[in-house]
């Protein structure tokens, strides 16, 4: 990404104009961790021309992104992403950011630049990206040191079962405010367990619309007293929380679905039946992305509508890819979802790991396997996903290709850390991990439940 994308000096005059319309005092400036957990600082709206035209320096160490020995990065305002949300103190501004080295060069270890590289790459194809995510979460509240989920409802159950409607109905309000088209909101299956679906876009403003729906969610459950957490599996016994993705490849000129045809048996072109391919053959090693944590596996477990095996259908919602067969021309509702990821992965790192995925099995003209009708919990045959987090790392260090998608530093970095997470719980259960898999720990609790 060329240092011309991370500096705006010609923003600064419409940005400043809509700042003095809008009587802005203070603009928070989001940072994206290694992590995607949104990290802000504030600067008042008469340094914004400065941030615009140089950036903001920032201790990159404290953040987790370089050592302290080299610790300086500068963050650049995205002047595309400007808003006023809804849900912050009135006269207070939002930004995303890119990072850079304090030479300029753009920062290797920035997830939401390494999204923009690869969708950069693909625009230079004459394609673009469109991903729309689905993320479950639960309302919990504290109960005798530990947690419960709020209300008793399961599936599309209304109040007074489901005593969340004015938590949600704050939310979808905010979301909307912030330029979100909604879709369908229900209570999901789990007791506690909600989604609000909002609409697809181009992968890098999905990503941020990722980010900011999970902030907004949390931020009115707290205002409520109640927390909402995507920690993929809070409870045991209980659905886990997934962030299934649907995706679809565009023609950049005439805006035509590339993943459809209308000539086909299943509406999937052929460049569909590569990109599936690619995906499924890089189901394991993507899992260390996509399903980032240690409580990640105890959701990919049989019979709770989580993937736990390599296979693909046609609406089979026990696959890891399932086509959906919804109403509409095939030509243009085709897509793809991704039902692997979780709510806790990097939107940005997760959104390009499932690009080059595809990517890689459309470049080999690679034929997926034959579509699995069947329940594929009764499969006996498959190739799985990996068992644990530890695992899932030792596949994706061997997985060239993601590496590579990732850049060394960025691999590197998660490697290092997602071993010792893994190890980090061995050590706390003192135990085997198929010994500790059907709990809940309160390591996991503790770890997990707000900063998810």
């Amino acid at each position: 990404m060329p240092k011309s994308v991370l500096t705006h000096p010609d923003s600064i005059e419409p940005i400043m104009a809509e700042v003095k319309k809008r009587d802005i005092r203070y603009i928070r400036i989001i940072v994206v961790d290694m992590n995607g957990m949104p990290r802000a600082l504030i600067i008042p709206e008469y340094e914004l021309p400065t941030a615009l035209r140089d950036g903001i320096g920032i201790d990159g160490s404290s953040l987790g992104l370089v050592p302290i020995e080299h610790s300086d990065l500068t963050a650049h305002p995205d002047p595309t992403t400007f808003m006023v949300p809804m849900w912050e103190t009135p006269g207070i501004a939002l930004m995303f950011t890119y990072l850079s080295r304090p030479n300029g060069v753009p920062f290797e270890g920035d997830s939401r630049g390494r999204l923009r590289s690869a969708l950069d790459e693909l625009e230079e194809k004459g394609m673009g990206l469109n991903t729309g995510p689905e993320l479950e979460y639960f309302y919990v509240q504290r109960q005798n040191g530990g947690i419960v989920p709020y209300g008793a409802g399961g599936y599309y159950y209304l109040p007074p079962m489901d005593p969340t409607e004015d938590m949600k109905l704050e939310t979808m309000m905010y979301l909307e405010d912030a330029g979100f088209q909604l879709e369908k909101i229900h209570h999901e299956v789990g007791m506690g367990q909600q989604e609000i679906n909002f609409r697809y876009a181009d992968a890098l403003k999905t990503a941020d619309n990722t980010v900011l729906y999970k902030l907004v969610v949390k931020t009115v459950a707290e205002k409520h007293g109640y927390p909402a957490t995507f920690m993929p599996k809070p409870f045991w016994g209980m659905n886990g929380s997934g962030c299934h993705f649907h995706l679809s490849l565009t023609d950049l000129k005439t805006g035509r679905n590339l993943f459809g045809d209308r000539d086909s048996d299943n509406g999937l072109s052929k460049l569909a039946y590569g990109y599936i391919a690619g995906v499924l053959s890089h189901a394991k090693a993507m899992s260390m992305v996509v399903a980032p944590l240690v409580n990640s596996y105890k959701r990919l477990v049989p019979h709770y509508e989580a993937p736990v095996y390599i296979a693909w259908g046609l609406g089979n919602r026990s696959a890891i890819v399932r086509v959906p067969q919804y109403p509409g021309d095939k030509a243009k509702v085709t897509r793809i979802e991704y039902r692997h990821p979780d709510p806790s992965c990097n939107p940005y790192l997760a959104t390009t790991a499932m690009l080059k995925s595809g990517l890689d099995g459309v470049k080999r003209k690679a034929d997926p396997p034959a579509i699995f009708d069947d329940n594929v919990y009764h499969a006996k045959d498959l190739e799985m996903l990996p068992e644990h987090l530890g695992d899932a790392v030792d596949i994706f260090d061997k997985d060239k290709i993601l590496t590579d998608a990732l850049g060394d530093y960025i691999s590197g970095t998660l490697i290092k850390a997602k071993r010792a997470e893994f190890e980090a719980y061995l050590k706390y259960v003192g135990t085997d991990w198929a010994s500790s898999r059907p709990r809940i720990t309160p390591w996991e609790i503790d770890r997990y439940l707000v900063t998810c």
